[in-house]
């Protein structure tokens, strides 16, 4: 260190003690310290010059300002700051900005005359880089403004105030929403309780005092505000502590937000909800009512068909029983004596013709009643054979109206059970009979799959007409009288137009 001041210095080595104490003090400050003399050369420069002007501290002593090329403007305020110094005897305390080592810089330069070491005044300066600090200002100050604007134009009430109730901030928003100006407010101490509505203060203190024992540094309330003429609010309010190094309260910022509009709309629809809610539960109470009233139509009319089909089949039965049992017996007793007396009249030979003639027709009767007899009652249905039922009407079918009726069968049918035997046996019957009716068919065929569950009669009559003036297919009682045998086994019947011409049938079952 001794010889690094040596060399910094124009005098011989054997310098004062205070000299070097000065020198040694000078390289521990952290701003610049230099010396100067009357002429304005440099006596001594610390290291930190290098720093602020990029160049060596050795550079410096024994040389002026313009000498060690410091710029023009620089070297002229040194100049005038020493002679002002050193002709007047007074400090001088100034802040200017320069351009050094390829920036701007501010830089704060104090002088003073000394003659401690020397006969002759010599100037001590000390130079401050205060740019940071200037520029951390320049930011800090941006930044406030920059908040202020936010705070005073946002559309919420921002609030703050200090632990002994005195009012920092109320922008604009607060002033419209609780009615009182911030100089009114800053006049006066009043607790920030006094705005929310007496229902809620005891809520709104307890997050109060949360926030002031410094538990929680931020926290949320809803509640009413009061205004200054005593409208009431709803209001969302956000608030925040600012603590101490003790953990005290210094002061309170509440961000408040207008609800009120929100709020009534929201009691309206509640209040609408539940009134919409009511009507839902009288008209659904109707409802299920009538619901109830419904099954209960449903359920008698469904016993009612199903009686109707009870009735209707015992009625079959009943007349197929008469017919055979009856007509049947009578039209045979008649041809027994009509053979008897043509036995009788053997010699009248025309006579004995025209009795031969009445007693064939005779049995044709007996023998197409008995033909009907065994369609309105067929005895194999009893034991729920619908398989040899199918055949047997196909084959009288195809006798009484003299068309061709085929049958074909998969599965066993003695499994049906009577019932849906006698329901799907109806079903065929009324199809046969509309095709031969209605479509004029000359083949028809009763295809029965009792493995997939489908009955399906197909014919190759007329068809269905494009433009029947009549109602349309499938809306007389014969596709009703199906549509009810088939509902009574949970099946399901259509019509389709054959591609080939003609109409199919279809019923559908549960196996």
């Amino acid at each position: 260190m001794t010889n690094l001041l040596s060399r910094s210095l124009p005098y011989p080595a054997c310098q004062s003690c205070g000299d070097v104490q000065f020198r040694t003090l000078a390289e521990q400050i952290p701003d610049v310290v230099m010396r100067m003399d009357a002429n304005g050369r440099f006596i001594h420069v610390n290291s930190r010059i290098e720093e602020l002007t990029g160049i060596p501290a050795g550079n410096f002593f024994g040389k002026t300002c313009r000498e060690v090329g410091l710029p023009d403007h620089c070297a002229s305020l040194l100049e005038e700051m020493a002679r002002d110094t050193l002709a007047e005897g007074r400090k001088v305390n100034c802040e200017v900005q320069v351009e050094l080592n390829g920036s701007r810089r501010n830089l704060h330069i104090r002088t003073v005359a000394d003659q401690t070491f020397t006969t002759t005044p010599v100037l001590i300066a000390t130079v401050q880089d205060i740019t940071p600090l200037r520029h951390n200002e320049h930011n800090l100050e941006e930044t406030v403004q920059r908040l202020s604007h936010h705070v005073h134009n946002t559309p919420l009430a921002v609030m703050e105030w200090k632990s002994d109730g005195k009012y920092e901030i109320w922008n604009r928003e607060a002033e419209e929403m609780f009615g009182w100006s911030l100089r009114e407010m800053r006049k006066k101490t009043i607790d920030f309780l006094e705005w929310i509505h007496p229902d809620d203060r005891q809520a709104f203190s307890v997050i109060l005092d949360r926030l002031k024992q410094g538990q929680v540094v931020s926290d949320f309330a809803k509640c009413r505000t009061l205004h200054r003429t005593g409208g009431m609010l709803f209001c969302e309010c956000h608030l925040s502590v600012l603590l101490d190094s003790e953990g005290h309260a210094k002061s309170l910022l509440c961000v408040a937000n207008d609800v009120t509009p929100r709020e009534l709309a929201d009691q309206e629809m509640h209040l609408m909800n539940a009134d919409l809610e009511s009507r839902i539960r009288e008209r659904t109470f109707e409802l299920e009512a009538s619901n109830q009233r419904l099954q209960k139509e449903i359920l008698a009319r469904k016993a009612l068909e199903a009686e109707l089909i009870s009735i209707s089949e015992r009625e079959h039965r009943r007349v197929g029983h008469d017919l055979h049992d009856g007509v049947c017996q009578e039209l045979s007793g008649v041809r027994f004596s009509l053979e008897a007396i043509s036995r009788k009249r053997r010699r009248s030979t025309a006579l004995r013709e025209q009795m031969d003639l009445l007693t064939a027709a005779i049995e044709r009767a007996v023998h197409h009643i008995r033909l009907l007899s065994r369609g309105l009652a067929p005895l194999e249905l009893e034991d729920g054979n619908l398989a040899a039922a199918l055949d047997e009407l196909a084959a009288n079918t195809s006798t009484l109206f003299r068309v061709e009726c085929k049958t074909k069968s998969r599965g066993r049918s003695n499994k049906l059970g009577m019932d849906k035997a006698i329901n799907l046996f109806r079903i065929a019957q009324e199809a046969i009979q509309n095709a031969i009716k209605h479509g004029d068919a000359k083949q028809i065929l009763i295809d029965l799959d009792l493995i997939g569950g489908r009955l399906m009669i197909s014919d190759n009559g007329n068809g269905f007409k494009e433009n029947p003036p009549a109602p349309a297919p499938g809306s007389g009682m014969g596709h009703k009288i199906m549509n009810h045998r088939a509902a009574a086994i949970q099946g399901t019947v259509s019509l389709q137009s054959n591609p080939a011409g003609g109409v199919r049938v279809t019923c559908l079952f549960k196996k």
